[in-house]
């Protein structure tokens, strides 16, 4: 369960071949790192392949919106640090602060929604009582956490 902050999980490196012609982080690069770490608060869960199998459940990603807050130069150290923001039997909403390991600061913010998913029947379930008392208390424990406004961004169209 988590302690009331956000999840430090996930860790990493901004590799070489992420570099753009700017110099820094390329921004599909940034979407790579929030699954990575997406990914690892789902094995925190217990979504592993002994689950995957035994139940057909995968989680699928529908949405998200990343906000590009900072640059990352070649071989910045990275953390991801993330809060559920909310949960259901049936979705994980996640929000993923990517920061310089360093000194913390602040480079992009991810807001992501993933639905659990039968593959044998390719449909919306329930995910297992199990993962989802795990997402409830992590949940629980965040509540309160994110300030008013950080979820639930929409992109203001050009012109307005």
């Amino acid at each position: 369960m988590a302690d009331g902050a956000p999840l430090r999980i996930w860790r990493g490196t901004v590799h070489g071949e992420w570099i753009d012609y700017n110099g820094h982080m390329s921004e599909g690069f940034y979407g790579v790192v929030f699954g990575m770490a997406s990914d690892e608060y789902l094995i925190r869960m217990g979504f592993d392949e002994r689950y995957r199998t035994a139940t057909r459940g995968a989680f699928y990603t529908v949405e998200t919106h990343i906000v590009f807050v900072d640059e990352l130069a070649p071989g910045a150290a990275l953390a991801v640090d993330t809060t559920v923001a909310g949960a259901d039997p049936k979705r994980v909403h996640l929000f993923h602060e990517l920061r310089r390991a360093g000194d913390g600061a602040l480079a992009a913010t991810q807001e992501s929604m993933m639905l659990h998913v039968d593959t044998g029947i390719d449909r919306v379930t329930p995910m297992a009582g199990a993962l989802y008392a795990v997402l409830r208390a992590d949940a629980d424990a965040h509540a309160g956490l994110l300030p008013a406004g950080a979820t639930g961004r929409a992109i203001r169209a050009a012109g307005t």
